[in-house]
Protein backbone atom coordinates (compact mmCIF):
# COMPACT_ATOMS: atom_id res chain seq x y z
CA UNK A 1 0.00 0.00 0.00
CA UNK A 2 2.87 2.56 1.09
CA UNK A 3 4.02 1.57 -2.62
CA UNK A 4 0.96 2.72 -4.34
CA UNK A 5 0.58 5.96 -2.29
CA UNK A 6 4.67 6.99 -2.96
CA UNK A 7 4.37 6.30 -6.95
CA UNK A 8 0.63 8.40 -6.68
CA UNK A 9 2.53 10.65 -5.19
CA UNK A 10 5.39 11.08 -7.06
CA UNK A 11 2.92 11.17 -10.27
CA UNK A 12 0.82 14.25 -8.71
CA UNK A 13 4.37 15.97 -8.09
CA UNK A 14 5.79 15.28 -11.46
CA UNK A 15 1.92 16.77 -12.77
CA UNK A 16 2.56 20.05 -10.88
CA UNK A 17 5.97 20.38 -12.40
CA UNK A 18 5.31 19.52 -15.60
CA UNK A 19 2.00 22.48 -15.19
CA UNK A 20 4.11 24.71 -14.00
CA UNK A 21 6.65 24.14 -16.58
CA UNK A 22 4.44 24.88 -19.46
CA UNK A 23 2.66 27.70 -17.57
CA UNK A 24 5.79 29.74 -17.28
CA UNK A 25 6.59 29.28 -21.05
CA UNK A 26 3.46 30.42 -21.94
CA UNK A 27 3.93 32.97 -19.56
CA UNK A 28 6.87 34.27 -20.94
CA UNK A 29 5.80 34.02 -24.51
CA UNK A 30 2.87 36.08 -23.42
CA UNK A 31 4.75 38.65 -21.78
CA UNK A 32 8.36 39.03 -23.29
CA UNK A 33 9.42 41.91 -24.66
CA UNK A 34 12.57 41.05 -26.26
CA UNK A 35 13.70 38.74 -29.06
CA UNK A 36 16.73 37.69 -30.47
CA UNK A 37 16.61 38.31 -34.08
CA UNK A 38 19.12 39.64 -37.56
CA UNK A 39 18.29 42.04 -40.20
CA UNK A 40 18.82 40.31 -43.81
CA UNK A 41 18.19 41.88 -47.22
CA UNK A 42 16.60 40.16 -50.54
CA UNK A 43 15.48 41.36 -54.01
CA UNK A 44 13.82 39.14 -57.13
CA UNK A 45 16.07 37.10 -58.86
CA UNK A 46 15.76 38.94 -62.20
CA UNK A 47 16.05 42.23 -60.15
CA UNK A 48 19.10 42.63 -58.19
CA UNK A 49 19.95 45.09 -55.85
CA UNK A 50 23.14 46.34 -53.93
CA UNK A 51 22.66 48.01 -50.83
CA UNK A 52 25.01 51.19 -49.50
CA UNK A 53 23.85 50.16 -45.86
CA UNK A 54 20.52 48.66 -44.55
CA UNK A 55 19.31 48.91 -40.83
CA UNK A 56 16.62 48.32 -38.67
CA UNK A 57 16.04 50.32 -35.85
CA UNK A 58 15.46 49.25 -32.50
CA UNK A 59 15.07 50.53 -28.74
CA UNK A 60 14.36 54.35 -27.66
CA UNK A 61 18.47 55.07 -27.71
CA UNK A 62 18.82 54.84 -31.27
CA UNK A 63 20.29 51.49 -31.69
CA UNK A 64 20.52 49.71 -34.89
CA UNK A 65 21.50 46.81 -36.41
CA UNK A 66 23.12 46.21 -39.31
CA UNK A 67 22.94 44.27 -42.59
CA UNK A 68 26.46 42.53 -43.57
CA UNK A 69 25.43 40.91 -47.20
CA UNK A 70 25.74 43.72 -49.68
CA UNK A 71 23.88 42.94 -52.45
CA UNK A 72 20.90 40.21 -53.38
CA UNK A 73 18.76 38.51 -55.79
CA UNK A 74 17.41 35.75 -54.19
CA UNK A 75 14.10 35.83 -54.51
CA UNK A 76 11.28 37.99 -52.59
CA UNK A 77 10.50 36.51 -49.19
CA UNK A 78 14.10 34.46 -49.83
CA UNK A 79 16.51 34.61 -46.53
CA UNK A 80 19.51 33.25 -47.38
CA UNK A 81 23.08 34.24 -45.29
CA UNK A 82 21.71 36.31 -42.36
CA UNK A 83 24.60 36.78 -40.12
CA UNK A 84 24.35 37.53 -36.64
CA UNK A 85 26.79 39.95 -35.14
CA UNK A 86 28.18 39.40 -31.27
CA UNK A 87 27.67 42.80 -30.35
CA UNK A 88 23.95 42.48 -30.52
CA UNK A 89 23.32 39.30 -28.94
CA UNK A 90 22.33 40.74 -25.82
CA UNK A 91 20.70 38.79 -22.87
CA UNK A 92 17.01 38.14 -23.92
CA UNK A 93 17.15 38.95 -27.16
CA UNK A 94 16.42 43.00 -28.75
CA UNK A 95 13.19 44.83 -28.66
CA UNK A 96 10.79 44.81 -31.47
CA UNK A 97 12.17 46.74 -34.26
CA UNK A 98 10.59 50.12 -34.44
CA UNK A 99 12.37 52.00 -37.62
CA UNK A 100 14.72 51.21 -40.82
CA UNK A 101 17.48 52.47 -42.70
CA UNK A 102 18.35 52.03 -46.08
CA UNK A 103 20.22 53.02 -49.24
CA UNK A 104 20.29 50.37 -52.27
CA UNK A 105 21.07 50.66 -55.88
CA UNK A 106 18.11 48.90 -58.39
CA UNK A 107 20.51 47.49 -61.26
CA UNK A 108 17.98 47.37 -63.54
CA UNK A 109 16.67 50.67 -63.42
CA UNK A 110 20.01 52.35 -62.28
CA UNK A 111 18.59 54.08 -60.01
CA UNK A 112 19.38 54.67 -56.11
CA UNK A 113 16.34 54.36 -53.29
CA UNK A 114 16.69 56.01 -49.87
CA UNK A 115 13.95 54.78 -46.95
CA UNK A 116 14.39 56.18 -43.49
CA UNK A 117 11.29 55.54 -41.74
CA UNK A 118 9.44 54.87 -38.47
CA UNK A 119 7.42 51.52 -38.43
CA UNK A 120 3.87 52.56 -37.38
CA UNK A 121 2.71 51.49 -33.94
CA UNK A 122 0.63 49.20 -35.79
CA UNK A 123 3.18 47.05 -37.24
CA UNK A 124 5.18 47.05 -34.42
CA UNK A 125 2.08 45.87 -32.21
CA UNK A 126 1.69 42.96 -35.02
CA UNK A 127 5.43 41.84 -35.23
CA UNK A 128 5.24 41.62 -31.32
CA UNK A 129 2.00 39.64 -31.54
CA UNK A 130 4.22 37.60 -34.15
CA UNK A 131 6.95 36.81 -32.21
CA UNK A 132 5.02 36.05 -29.17
CA UNK A 133 2.46 33.07 -30.45
CA UNK A 134 5.24 31.65 -32.80
CA UNK A 135 4.22 28.35 -34.16
CA UNK A 136 4.99 24.66 -33.96
CA UNK A 137 7.36 22.70 -36.26
CA UNK A 138 6.36 19.46 -36.46
CA UNK A 139 9.29 18.11 -37.79
CA UNK A 140 11.21 18.46 -34.32
CA UNK A 141 8.36 18.59 -32.21
CA UNK A 142 9.24 22.24 -30.94
CA UNK A 143 7.73 26.00 -30.56
CA UNK A 144 9.83 28.06 -32.16
CA UNK A 145 9.54 32.21 -33.01
CA UNK A 146 10.96 34.09 -35.31
CA UNK A 147 14.27 34.27 -36.06
CA UNK A 148 15.05 37.08 -39.29
CA UNK A 149 13.41 40.25 -40.29
CA UNK A 150 13.82 40.22 -43.97
CA UNK A 151 13.99 43.53 -45.68
CA UNK A 152 12.79 42.62 -49.64
CA UNK A 153 13.85 45.65 -51.80
CA UNK A 154 11.19 45.80 -55.68
CA UNK A 155 11.98 48.18 -58.50
CA UNK A 156 10.15 51.24 -57.99
CA UNK A 157 11.13 51.46 -53.93
CA UNK A 158 9.13 49.39 -52.54
CA UNK A 159 9.75 47.78 -49.72
CA UNK A 160 8.23 44.66 -48.15
CA UNK A 161 9.19 43.45 -44.63
CA UNK A 162 8.88 39.93 -44.02
CA UNK A 163 9.39 37.61 -40.55
CA UNK A 164 11.36 34.42 -41.56
CA UNK A 165 11.69 31.15 -38.86
CA UNK A 166 12.21 27.99 -39.60
CA UNK A 167 9.58 26.80 -41.74
CA UNK A 168 7.23 29.92 -41.49
CA UNK A 169 7.77 33.30 -43.46
CA UNK A 170 5.07 36.00 -43.39
CA UNK A 171 4.83 39.25 -44.82
CA UNK A 172 4.25 41.68 -42.44
CA UNK A 173 4.01 45.28 -44.01
CA UNK A 174 4.11 45.70 -48.26
CA UNK A 175 3.39 49.59 -47.90
CA UNK A 176 7.34 50.74 -47.36
CA UNK A 177 7.83 53.43 -50.30
CA UNK A 178 11.57 54.81 -51.05
CA UNK A 179 12.54 58.00 -52.87
CA UNK A 180 15.10 57.93 -55.36
CA UNK A 181 17.84 60.01 -54.40
CA UNK A 182 21.02 61.67 -56.40
CA UNK A 183 24.49 60.23 -55.77
CA UNK A 184 27.41 59.44 -57.42
CA UNK A 185 28.81 56.02 -57.82
CA UNK A 186 31.66 56.77 -55.56
CA UNK A 187 29.39 58.28 -53.05
CA UNK A 188 27.36 55.19 -53.34
CA UNK A 189 30.63 53.24 -52.91
CA UNK A 190 33.99 54.31 -53.64
CA UNK A 191 35.76 50.66 -55.00
CA UNK A 192 33.07 50.17 -57.45
CA UNK A 193 34.03 53.74 -59.02
CA UNK A 194 37.73 51.99 -59.62
CA UNK A 195 36.04 49.78 -62.20
CA UNK A 196 32.73 51.82 -63.74
CA UNK A 197 32.29 55.46 -64.58
CA UNK A 198 28.49 56.19 -63.37
CA UNK A 199 25.79 54.37 -61.89
CA UNK A 200 24.74 53.10 -65.21
CA UNK A 201 27.69 51.46 -66.22
CA UNK A 202 28.05 49.79 -62.96
CA UNK A 203 24.53 48.91 -62.79
CA UNK A 204 24.81 47.11 -66.27
CA UNK A 205 27.85 45.35 -65.90
CA UNK A 206 26.03 43.48 -62.41
CA UNK A 207 23.59 41.84 -64.54
CA UNK A 208 24.34 38.53 -65.40
CA UNK A 209 23.14 36.99 -68.65
CA UNK A 210 20.03 35.75 -67.69
CA UNK A 211 18.90 38.68 -66.22
CA UNK A 212 19.71 41.26 -69.21
CA UNK A 213 17.85 38.52 -71.31
CA UNK A 214 14.64 38.61 -68.66
CA UNK A 215 14.50 42.54 -68.47
CA UNK A 216 15.24 42.53 -72.58
CA UNK A 217 12.34 40.52 -72.72
CA UNK A 218 9.83 41.75 -70.04
CA UNK A 219 10.82 45.10 -69.02
CA UNK A 220 10.35 45.99 -64.97
CA UNK A 221 6.63 44.71 -64.44
CA UNK A 222 5.90 47.60 -62.09
CA UNK A 223 2.68 46.22 -61.99
CA UNK A 224 3.13 42.59 -61.14
CA UNK A 225 4.27 43.17 -57.44
CA UNK A 226 1.00 44.80 -56.73
CA UNK A 227 -0.98 42.10 -57.94
CA UNK A 228 1.39 39.37 -55.95
CA UNK A 229 0.28 41.59 -52.63
CA UNK A 230 -3.42 40.67 -53.01
CA UNK A 231 -5.03 38.68 -50.63
CA UNK A 232 -8.39 36.86 -51.00
CA UNK A 233 -10.61 34.87 -48.27
CA UNK A 234 -10.41 31.14 -49.72
CA UNK A 235 -9.14 28.16 -47.90
CA UNK A 236 -7.45 24.66 -49.61
CA UNK A 237 -9.67 21.26 -49.54
CA UNK A 238 -7.87 17.68 -50.49
CA UNK A 239 -10.21 14.93 -51.58
CA UNK A 240 -8.90 11.36 -52.63
CA UNK A 241 -10.92 9.05 -54.89
CA UNK A 242 -9.48 5.80 -53.11
CA UNK A 243 -11.29 6.21 -49.82
CA UNK A 244 -8.31 4.47 -48.22
CA UNK A 245 -6.27 7.11 -48.71
CA UNK A 246 -5.07 9.57 -45.85
CA UNK A 247 -3.73 12.50 -45.83
CA UNK A 248 -0.07 13.18 -44.15
CA UNK A 249 -1.36 16.80 -42.33
CA UNK A 250 2.13 17.10 -40.66
CA UNK A 251 3.90 17.15 -44.21
CA UNK A 252 1.05 19.71 -45.69
CA UNK A 253 3.22 22.95 -46.93
CA UNK A 254 2.16 26.20 -48.90
CA UNK A 255 4.37 28.34 -50.75
CA UNK A 256 2.80 31.71 -51.98
CA UNK A 257 2.96 34.22 -54.94
CA UNK A 258 3.83 37.17 -52.03
CA UNK A 259 6.86 35.06 -51.10
CA UNK A 260 4.83 33.64 -47.90
CA UNK A 261 5.70 30.29 -46.63
CA UNK A 262 3.86 27.86 -44.02
CA UNK A 263 2.89 24.14 -43.06
CA UNK A 264 -0.50 23.85 -42.52
CA UNK A 265 -0.10 22.22 -39.03
CA UNK A 266 2.42 25.07 -37.14
CA UNK A 267 -0.84 26.01 -35.43
CA UNK A 268 0.16 30.39 -36.23
CA UNK A 269 -3.11 32.10 -37.32
CA UNK A 270 -3.66 32.61 -40.91
CA UNK A 271 -6.34 35.19 -42.30
CA UNK A 272 -6.48 36.16 -46.30
CA UNK A 273 -4.20 34.53 -48.39
CA UNK A 274 -1.99 35.66 -51.04
CA UNK A 275 -2.31 33.31 -54.43
CA UNK A 276 -0.56 29.89 -54.17
CA UNK A 277 2.46 29.26 -56.10
CA UNK A 278 3.68 25.74 -54.53
CA UNK A 279 2.12 22.98 -52.56
CA UNK A 280 3.35 20.05 -51.23
CA UNK A 281 1.10 17.17 -50.41
CA UNK A 282 2.11 13.44 -48.85
CA UNK A 283 -0.64 11.06 -48.53
CA UNK A 284 -0.71 6.99 -47.82
CA UNK A 285 -2.58 4.49 -49.53
CA UNK A 286 -1.79 1.27 -46.91
CA UNK A 287 1.99 0.94 -46.99
CA UNK A 288 2.59 3.02 -49.98
CA UNK A 289 3.28 6.80 -49.63
CA UNK A 290 2.87 9.44 -51.55
CA UNK A 291 4.93 12.61 -52.30
CA UNK A 292 3.29 15.43 -54.63
CA UNK A 293 4.39 18.50 -55.46
CA UNK A 294 1.89 21.06 -57.57
CA UNK A 295 3.47 24.14 -59.37
CA UNK A 296 0.56 27.10 -60.42
CA UNK A 297 1.53 28.63 -63.60
CA UNK A 298 1.81 32.34 -63.05
CA UNK A 299 -0.27 33.63 -65.42
CA UNK A 300 -3.06 30.71 -65.06
CA UNK A 301 -2.89 31.80 -61.02
CA UNK A 302 -2.77 35.01 -61.83
CA UNK A 303 -5.99 35.29 -63.77
CA UNK A 304 -7.88 32.45 -62.27
CA UNK A 305 -8.01 34.38 -59.05
CA UNK A 306 -9.02 38.13 -60.45
CA UNK A 307 -12.00 36.25 -62.56
CA UNK A 308 -13.04 34.73 -60.16
CA UNK A 309 -12.95 37.20 -57.24
CA UNK A 310 -14.17 39.72 -58.68
CA UNK A 311 -15.40 43.03 -57.58
CA UNK A 312 -18.56 41.78 -56.91
CA UNK A 313 -17.20 38.22 -55.01
CA UNK A 314 -14.03 39.58 -53.06
CA UNK A 315 -16.12 38.75 -50.36
CA UNK A 316 -16.93 35.84 -50.73
CA UNK A 317 -15.35 32.76 -49.59
CA UNK A 318 -13.32 30.54 -51.87
CA UNK A 319 -11.95 27.10 -51.41
CA UNK A 320 -9.20 25.86 -53.62
CA UNK A 321 -9.72 22.20 -54.15
CA UNK A 322 -6.98 19.32 -55.60
CA UNK A 323 -8.67 16.32 -56.26
CA UNK A 324 -6.68 12.73 -56.69
CA UNK A 325 -8.01 10.13 -58.62
CA UNK A 326 -8.37 6.08 -57.81
CA UNK A 327 -4.68 5.44 -59.03
CA UNK A 328 -3.10 8.59 -58.51
CA UNK A 329 -2.23 9.76 -61.69
CA UNK A 330 -4.52 12.03 -62.07
CA UNK A 331 -5.30 15.60 -60.52
CA UNK A 332 -8.47 18.20 -60.96
CA UNK A 333 -6.97 21.52 -59.11
CA UNK A 334 -9.59 24.59 -59.00
CA UNK A 335 -10.66 27.11 -57.43
CA UNK A 336 -14.48 26.67 -56.47
CA UNK A 337 -17.16 29.81 -55.06
CA UNK A 338 -20.63 29.30 -55.00
CA UNK A 339 -20.69 26.64 -57.60
CA UNK A 340 -18.52 28.53 -59.88
CA UNK A 341 -15.26 26.82 -60.65
CA UNK A 342 -12.08 27.55 -62.37
CA UNK A 343 -9.56 25.11 -63.15
CA UNK A 344 -6.11 25.21 -63.13
CA UNK A 345 -5.33 23.52 -66.09
CA UNK A 346 -1.48 24.38 -66.70
CA UNK A 347 -0.68 23.23 -62.80
CA UNK A 348 2.79 21.14 -63.41
CA UNK A 349 2.68 18.33 -60.94
CA UNK A 350 4.93 15.81 -60.01
CA UNK A 351 4.73 12.79 -57.90
CA UNK A 352 7.06 10.10 -55.91
CA UNK A 353 5.54 6.89 -54.97
CA UNK A 354 7.83 4.84 -51.92
CA UNK A 355 6.72 1.30 -51.27
CA UNK A 356 8.12 -1.54 -49.60
CA UNK A 357 9.89 -2.82 -51.90
CA UNK A 358 11.16 0.47 -53.83
CA UNK A 359 12.19 2.39 -50.93
CA UNK A 360 15.73 1.87 -51.10
CA UNK A 361 16.41 2.65 -54.87
CA UNK A 362 17.34 6.11 -56.05
CA UNK A 363 14.41 6.75 -58.03
CA UNK A 364 10.56 6.98 -56.73
CA UNK A 365 9.17 9.43 -59.73
CA UNK A 366 6.14 8.11 -60.14
CA UNK A 367 3.66 10.73 -62.25
CA UNK A 368 4.58 13.71 -64.01
CA UNK A 369 2.70 16.08 -66.66
CA UNK A 370 5.44 18.17 -67.99
CA UNK A 371 9.08 17.60 -69.65
CA UNK A 372 12.45 18.73 -68.24
CA UNK A 373 13.68 19.17 -64.64
CA UNK A 374 13.15 23.00 -64.51
CA UNK A 375 9.77 25.02 -63.94
CA UNK A 376 9.14 27.83 -64.63
CA UNK A 377 10.30 30.67 -62.54
CA UNK A 378 7.89 33.66 -61.85
CA UNK A 379 8.47 36.93 -63.98
CA UNK A 380 8.82 38.61 -60.11
CA UNK A 381 9.51 36.44 -57.95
Amino acid sequence: MKKYLLMGLVAICLCIVASACNSRNDMNYSTRTKFPWVPNISAPRNYPVEIKYAYLCYGTEGDRYPVLSSGSCDGIGVSKGAVSFEDYEKEGGLDVPNGIEIVWLSFAESKIYKLHTTFSQNLQDEMLRLFREGFYVTKFDKHKTYSTLLMTMLPGGKVWLYMDGMGRTVLVCDTLQAEPIEMTLEEFDKDASYVSNSVQEYSEASLDKEQKAGIKANGIPFEIWEKYRERFNYDFKFEFEDKNSKMDSLSLAYNFINGEFYYASDGAKTGLLSRPKEIYLEWNVGDIKYKGQFFFNEKEVLEGFSKMFSCTKRGQKGTLIVKTSKYNNKFDIYLEIEGNKYFFKKTKIHVFRITPENKNDDDHLYYWNYEGEDVELYLGE
